[in-house]
């Protein structure tokens, strides 16, 4: 599988990296299937692995640790972690709310180095390769943007002159408020869950650009749009489920899919395969972290990073679709299609 450089971590990461939020508890996973899934991924190729205190409440950590601990032997095997979501009461309908904005350890260093020390027994490393902020915009970090500063930020830094991390970034949706701690320079990494699919691209705008200045280092997360079902199966259903919907921005969903389809019926590529391989186009994103729920998950998509590249005649049709007009934000998109599924379980024989 290529590897390429990620950023100023002075890593090497293989190009599909692995999640390891889904084979949890949380997702109804066995601890037995995770581990078959981590061992077959450590086995064939993958050597980047994403998680963070909050994946299953400390589980994705400690299955991900054990992982590693039997492969101690493939140096090339590396992981970042996310701080954050430190009481289980910060739930996301109240992260961007006053409601949470005095929660205490977001800005008091000592509770934060108890979340390190705590996920460096769980990971079993004596130095975490890349520490990062999760969701750096809610408003409890308390951060500066104009400054780049709040102690949450203060906390990384010094953890990484003490020894205790490798490089340190950022976790998060807010793509512009990223790319304003980016242009700082304090930073090695950064992780934007959902900024690019088959659909759009937003990380393009502005984010991607400032880490090409800064050197830093991008891992992408939710390539499948957040697991938005019409992206990972091909069901021309939804496409009529979608078009009553009277939103210019939900109608260029329509109009891309109605090409992705047609590109994947032509070529004979699934949709997962589509989105590893055209994101691997891609130079600037060092390494895609999908995740699986399954042991199939992985293994079809290693299969697909290592056929490479799209061929670029694929890869530009894929680009004319990225051009055919706004979308709806991929996390409006998946709730909107969590909505509409329940709609496909009342339809029957061809329906729709």
């Amino acid at each position: 599988m290529i590897e390429r450089r990620l950023g100023k971590t002075g890593m090497d990461v293989s190009v599909l990296g692995l999640g390891c939020y889904q084979f949890t508890e949380e997702f109804n996973v066995m601890q037995d299937a995770a581990y078959e899934i981590l061992d077959y991924a450590m086995d064939n190729g993958i050597t980047y692995y994403d998680t963070a205190e909050m994946y299953g409440w400390g589980e994705s950590e400690e299955l991900l640790g054990r992982a590693l601990a039997r492969h101690r032997d493939n140096p090339r095997l590396c992981c970042s972690t996310k701080m954050g979501y430190f009481e289980r009461s910060v739930k996301e309908e109240y992260a961007n709310t006053v409601r949470q904005t005095c929660a205490e350890a977001f800005v008091d260093p000592v509770k934060m180095m108890r979340a390190l020390k705590h996920s460096m027994w769980l990971l079993q490393k004596d130095v975490i390769d890349i520490f990062n902020i999760h969701e750096p915009d809610w408003p409890q970090w308390q951060i500066d943007y104009e400054t780049a500063s709040g102690a949450a930020i203060e906390f990384l830094l010094e953890a990484k002159k003490e020894g205790l991390v490798r490089s340190v970034g950022f976790g998060g949706w807010d793509y512009h408020g990223l790319a304003r701690l980016v242009k700082s320079g304090k930073f090695d990494f950064v992780l934007p869950a959902g900024g690019m699919s088959l659909l759009s691209k937003p990380i393009y705008d502005e984010l991607i650009p400032a880490c090409v200045e800064q050197g830093v280092g991008v891992a992408l997360g939710g390539g499948f749009g957040q697991n938005t079902p019409f992206l990972i199966v091909k069901d021309r259903r939804w496409m009529e489920l979608l078009k009553p919907i009277e939103d210019e921005r939900v109608q260029n969903v329509v109009k891309k899919l109605e090409r992705i389809y047609r590109i994947s019926d032509e070529t004979g590529f699934s949709l997962p395969e589509l989105t590893i391989r055209y994101i691997i186009n891609h130079k600037e994103i060092a390494t895609h972290v999908a995740g699986a729920r399954e042991l199939a998950h992985v293994r079809q998509n290693i299969e697909s990073a290592e056929k490479g590249p799209l061929p670029q005649d694929v890869f530009r049709e894929l680009e004319e679709v990225q051009a055919i007009g706004e979308c709806l934000p991929i996390w409006d998109l998946r709730d909107l299609s969590r909505e509409l599924v329940k709609k496909l379980d009342h339809y029957t024989g061809g329906k729709i």
